[in-house]
């Protein structure tokens, strides 16, 4: 009789176990796809940035030129003036 209990109470452990696995095994099957979307969306991000990185040294690059044409500018006026 204890035995039959014994074996009964192990069993119910053991489908709760078999249960509770399966419901942590979809948790993380699902944290993993989240996690895949999330390295798709970094990436992306990360061209993102490296694009308007290039930008703005592009738009640097060009208003360092025209201040160094601003500047010659202004020396030729200069001359003109003397």
């Amino acid at each position: 009789m204890t035995k039959n209990i014994i074996i009964g109470v192990l069993v119910f452990i053991s489908a709760f176990l078999v249960v509770y696995a399966n419901i942590k095994a979809k948790d993380a099957e699902k944290q993993t796809i989240m996690a895949q979307l999330n390295l798709e969306l970094a990436k992306e991000n990360e061209a993102e940035a490296r694009e308007q990185e290039r930008r703005a040294v592009e738009a640097a690059a060009r208003a360092l030129i025209e201040q160094r044409k601003a500047e010659e500018l202004q020396i030729q006026l200069d001359e003109c003036k003397k």
